[in-house]
């Protein structure tokens, strides 16, 4: 068994992390590999050959939280592709709305049988893994196309929240876009799944907890005001909302060292 991971094409490199190339040798015996996605979305692809060498597609589904470890068993036969996606990107491209990609993966059959039926031929007759590889960027800069004003806003929305979590950058974003609050809305919610506060106050929290474990601070205040907290009792409310525990309890018994 070979594989490879490689940086995805250019065109797509804003919205994925990375692609995974794996193909079975023709000595190996089925097993499953010890891969693990760690919860990232993918776009899974698998073909098979038969003994007259004839290929199929066996499964082609995106996942939204993480592939089944049934999707790594694998025969002499086996070549998987799977591309790993950056958060939220994969519902824009594929204009599937978030909560569609919870739970059970999508048979991309069921979401276009016209556009994948033609995909399916061209990865059949396609010579090689990379010629596969090439075949699943186009259809990746194919939907981006289809779909970049989308894709952009919420690359945007989300990078800029990450950056500067505070109270006002919501309006910032909104005057940027020069979107209604409402479409904004309506448009963050489809393919993040939670509301743009939502996903703000989720960020807040993510950057603070960050600086507290790392004890660069002097007083819980300048964690408060570096974060965009309105004031150290709203920081503590945060925090404790998020771990059902106040920023001083953690310090004093989340980081004991262990002997």
């Amino acid at each position: 068994m070979k594989y490879r991971y490689q940086k995805p094409n250019r065109l797509i490199a804003d919205y994925v992390r990375t692609v995974l190339v794996l193909e079975a040798s023709l000595q190996q015996a089925a097993h499953k590999l010890p891969l693990f996605t760690n919860g990232m979305p993918a776009l899974f692809c698998r073909t098979e050959k038969d003994g007259e060498g004839n290929e199929h597609v066996a499964q082609m589904a995106l996942f939204g939280q993480s592939t089944s470890p049934d999707c790594w068993e694998i025969n002499s036969n086996t070549t998987i592709i799977c591309y790993f996606f950056r958060p939220f990107a994969m519902a824009g491209i594929f204009n599937i709305a978030a909560n569609k990609l919870t739970g059970t993966p999508v048979d991309l059959c069921n979401w276009n049988a016209h556009k994948i039926n033609a995909l399916r031929t061209q990865l059949i007759y396609a010579g090689s893994a990379n010629a596969k590889v090439t075949i699943l960027d186009n259809l990746l800069i194919h939907q981006l196309q289809l779909h970049t004003k989308e894709c952009e806003i919420i690359k945007y929305a989300t990078d800029e929240m990450m950056n500067d979590p505070g109270t006002e950058i919501l309006s910032g974003i909104l005057k940027k876009l020069k979107l209604t609050e409402r479409t904004f809305q309506r448009m963050f919610k489809k393919y993040v799944g939670i509301t743009p506060n939502q996903y703000r106050r989720i960020c807040q929290f993510q950057l603070s907890f960050t600086q507290l474990r790392s004890k660069s601070f002097d007083k819980l205040t300048d964690v408060a005001y570096d974060n965009g907290f309105a004031d150290q009792s709203h920081f503590i409310r945060s925090f404790k909302e998020f771990t059902e525990t106040t920023p001083n309890t953690y310090l004093k018994e989340g980081l004991k060292k262990k002997n």
